[in-house]
């Protein structure tokens, strides 16, 4: 999900003095103050897992090589959350709700918030193995965010103990901020139905960007799903809390979904790129397709070609599809329609085996050194 949010303030401020007497407006302060502190809060809060397998060839992930815990990252959003859930550290209303309603002793507390995040988790794997549109730029910002935390190079333990550590963080705050304090105040003089849709309202759009949404075009469609997803995202969180009148369930769901989605996003995106870069180092056969074009274009056209190459092809199966190509080109930039995209695979596809191997990929861009220029050919149906 996008890791940007700023809020227009003022029109927070303006309510609150409209209704100080009431307790339910006198939560704005509070609303307010999530408001300036959640410029990154998203990322723990992800719309739906939206960390692709697909959306692996972006020209800025080979900018991020260290195998090492971006450590100034961690300290930022640790201090993001921090400072949200200042209710709670400081022995106010916070803690308050975490004694008062998170049962973490119960024996159904896990299991409850472990069958809570199973539909999540569903939904989000078919988001995964979606070519649409829609959810590309999602996809491809949650990549790059996991690659600014963890770095291009697996690293299982590390990777996993900053996830607890910000995953549990980021549920235990966000849930007793949300769902344990604006909720039940919400619902006060607007019902319980109004409460929860409120609270789950104001939960996704403190998520977005509404930069995002003036700007208009991909960005404002982009923000409008995210704010769709984290509406599904949060009126899940909301409901787990009403149906079992715990408070530590939804913590628990909130905290297993993030690590879920931000380890195995690392695994992921980490584990294609070592396979694409070790692909990519694999020499050339006398004869062959890479060293003619080695000799024609040299080095380091050939090694660029490669790990583009085996970064779209997901499944490693050497061959490219068409809907593997066609999801690779987003964070290329370039959005083709279904059709579009088997017109390129159509022209790449020299012996029509209905996929691209790295010889015919080759051929394909070769002659420009430019796979966009490529791609403009095979749409103009120029060969």
């Amino acid at each position: 999900a996008p890791a940007s949010s700023v809020i227009d303030l003022s029109l927070l401020r303006s309510t609150d003095d409209a209704g100080a007497g009431s307790q339910c407006l006198g939560r704005v302060d509070m609303i307010a103050m999530l408001a300036f502190l959640l410029p990154i809060a998203s990322a723990f809060a992800p719309a739906l897992k939206v960390h692709p397998r697909h959306s692996w060839v972006n020209r800025r992930t080979r900018e991020i090589s260290s195998a090492e815990v971006n450590v100034g990252l961690v300290r930022q959003l640790t201090l993001n959350q921090l400072l949200i859930g200042w209710t709670i550290w400081s022995g106010g209303e916070g803690a308050a709700v975490l004694a008062r309603d998170a049962h973490f002793d119960s024996l159904l507390a896990l299991p409850l918030g472990v069958l809570g995040v199973l539909p999540l988790i569903f939904i989000s794997r078919k988001i995964e193995r979606s070519e649409s549109g829609v959810v590309a730029d999602l996809n491809l910002s949650t990549n790059l965010l996991v690659l600014r935390l963890f770095g291009s190079e697996k690293q299982p333990v590390l990777a996993l103990a900053a996830s607890l550590f910000l995953a549990c963080l980021t549920g235990l705050v966000e849930e007793t901020t949300f769902r344990g304090e604006i909720m039940p105040s919400l619902a006060q003089g607007n019902g319980l139905a109004g409460g929860v849709s409120l609270s789950t309202a104001l939960f996704a759009a403190l998520h977005v960007n509404p930069k995002a949404l003036l700007e208009g075009g991909q960005s404002t469609a982009d923000a409008l799903v995210t704010f769709a997803l984290q509406l599904c995202t949060g009126a899940t969180f909301a409901l787990l809390y009403v149906m079992s009148g715990n408070l530590a369930v939804p913590i628990l769901a909130h905290s297993l979904y993030d690590c879920y989605t931000f380890y195995g996003t690392h695994l992921e995106v980490a584990g294609q790129m070592e396979y694409a870069k070790a692909q990519a180092l694999m020499p050339s056969l006398p004869g062959s397709s890479g060293a003619a074009w080695r000799q024609r274009r040299g080095e380091a056209f050939l090694q660029s070609a490669a790990e583009s190459f085996y970064l779209m092809d997901t499944n490693r199966d050497g061959v490219v599809s068409r809907k593997e190509l066609r999801i690779a080109l987003y964070s290329y930039g370039v959005r083709l329609s279904g059709g579009e995209s088997a017109a390129v695979l159509r022209a790449a596809d020299a012996d029509e085996s209905g996929g691209v191997d790295f010889s015919e990929f080759l051929e394909f861009v070769g002659p420009s050194g430019d796979a966009a220029a490529a791609i403009k050919r095979a749409l103009l149906g120029v060969r």
